[in-house]
């Protein structure tokens, strides 16, 4: 059957692009992962590309002509395969009203010969491949709405409502919840307002390309959503949702004065006015205990979506990025005094807080630092974007601080501890993951004197630092006891040299050392 390619949401604020080029033509053969076409959006001139193999059956849309997000722009397929008449003629889907939060499910005719609407996965990262619906928020047979949300959707780097394009009422689920669908993939169907649904059915059966759940034991029930009360969903706008989520609130205590009881924003506000309700306690059943004598067995668990796609990046850059790595001690006498005496104001700014900032100031100092290869292209950044690495609990992501050489000490800690605390809550945007200069990774709390760190692609180079701890050292002839830490940067040998990457580390250290220059 044929497959769309759809105009992919490139940006945050991207409703529409324009094709500049097509990389392919029709006929042509086209392999998963290979780029098609060059897009203009509303930030950038950027290649998308195919999630299938096959064969370029048709474009529909020519150079220099737009596309909604979502809409089908291409159809790959089988060699000598037709394109059915309903999926020539597929109009441009129109986006619903931009929301902060949510991200759009595209819908684009079944193909088959009833009026249904697929809902497919949408791609809700740049390194999303396939994504798991978590929780369904409407089920066979109710009306849905262009712009309600119907799925949320764990992604490799957050959790995410997506919703529907088209009116009507959902016919078919095809990817029930705790499944995997890969991106592009139909989910569910929707029959077009007026026509008829198929009756419920009990249960929704995957089907390909979604991939089997692991079997669970049978007592095993999936964690209850925070949205269940007394049986029901509690029904939530996505801003309401977001700002619950941001402030620790339980959606469950709050009565919607929105349509049908939904829950909307001012809801949120007038309950944090009042004061956050308690959740009520949930007790958790004891771990089974093992008989005496008897080794219990090793507990085998899904690799989740974040984890599947830092294996698969870490396996792509380790051997595919040729690394070298500088490292130096810096005297962090100094920079702890500054954070001594912030604290004494009741101000919170950490020695990562200072790293942070003096990693910004030298990337700005020494720009050459600050690009990344892209392609056959080196890509040379204006804006200085400093990525710090946060450890969940089931992998690792980099929200970014953007313009963070412009920032107070402050700032710069306020900014930090807010992306940590939604990294956390799997709340992050993809504006927020996406892109950066340089990377700084922390492990010193644990306390790891030294080690070194992969690069986080499309970034050059990343700086690994350990912990600020009291050492022996030679200071004007003396031995002396000072506050040292270790730092290793590591670097991408292919746009950046040993020179570039030392002048850098000067350039840090000097900063570190006499941290009054952070000021100026």
């Amino acid at each position: 059957m044929a497959i769309p390619i759809q105009m992919p949401s490139l940006s945050p604020t991207m409703t529409e692009g324009k094709i500049i080029k097509w990389l392919k033509k029709q006929g042509d053969k086209v392999s998963s992962g290979e780029a098609v076409a060059e897009v203009e959006t509303d930030k950038s001139n950027l290649e998308i590309e195919a999630y299938d193999d096959g064969y370029l059956l048709q474009v529909l849309v020519g150079e220099g002509e737009m596309a909604k997000v979502g809409a089908p722009i291409a159809y790959i397929g089988a060699k000598g395969e037709k394109v059915g008449a309903g999926k020539q003629a597929a109009p441009a889907a129109a986006p619903p009203e931009q929301k902060p939060q949510p991200a759009p499910a595209a819908s684009v005719p079944s193909g088959g010969g009833d009026n249904r609407i697929a809902i497919q996965m949408p791609s809700l990262s740049p390194t999303m491949t396939e994504g798991k619906i978590v929780k369904w928020l409407k089920k066979q047979g109710d009306k849905v709405s262009s712009g309600e949300a119907v799925a949320e959707v764990e992604t490799d780097k957050s959790n995410l409502e997506i919703e529907a394009y088209d009116n009507g009422t959902l016919a078919e689920i095809v990817v029930g919840e705790n499944q995997m669908a890969k991106v592009g993939a139909p989910i569910a169907y929707l029959t077009a307002k007026g026509a008829k649904a198929a009756p419920a059915a009990p249960a929704a059966k995957p089907k390909a390309p979604a991939a089997p759940a692991p079997e669970k034991p049978a007592a095993a029930k999936p964690a209850a959503a925070p949205a269940q009360a007394g049986g029901r969903r509690v029904r939530a706008s996505p801003v309401a949702k977001k700002i619950a989520r941001d402030k620790g609130l339980d959606l469950t205590q709050v009565s919607g004065s929105g349509p049908s009881g939904r829950v909307v924003k001012r809801d949120i506000e007038e309950a944090l006015a009042r004061g956050p309700a308690a959740a009520p306690a949930v007790k958790k059943a004891p771990a089974a205990q093992p008989a005496p004598g008897v080794r219990p067995e090793p507990t085998v668990l899904p690799l989740t979506s974040m984890r599947k796609v830092i294996a698969q990046r870490m396996t792509e850059v380790k051997p595919g990025v040729p690394h070298f790595y500088l490292t130096i001690e810096v005297d962090m006498e100094a920079a702890s005094k500054v954070r001594e005496e912030a604290k004494a104001m009741d101000l919170k700014v950490s020695v990562n807080d200072l790293i942070v900032k003096a990693v910004a100031m030298a990337v700005r100092r020494y720009p050459k630092i600050n690009v990344s290869l892209q392609g056959d292209k080196v890509v040379q950044f204006h804006s200085v974007d400093v990525g710090i690495a946060v450890a969940l609990e089931e992998g690792l992501i980099t929200p970014i601080l953007r313009d963070a050489d412009q920032k107070g000490l402050q700032a710069i800690a306020s900014g930090v501890r807010e992306l940590a605390e939604r990294a956390r809550k799997r709340a992050l945007k993809p504006e927020e993951y996406t892109g950066g200069s340089i990377t700084v990774s922390n492990l010193g709390m644990y306390g790891i004197d030294q080690f070194v760190a992969v690069i986080n692609p499309p970034q050059a180079s990343i700086l690994a630092v350990g912990a600020v701890s009291e050492k022996a050292v030679v200071r004007d002839g003396q031995l002396a006891v000072r506050k040292m830490m270790t730092a290793t940067l590591s670097c991408d040998h292919r746009v950046i040299d040993g020179a570039i990457g030392a002048e850098f580390l000067r350039e840090l250290r000097g900063l570190l050392e006499h941290p009054t220059r952070l000021l100026f």
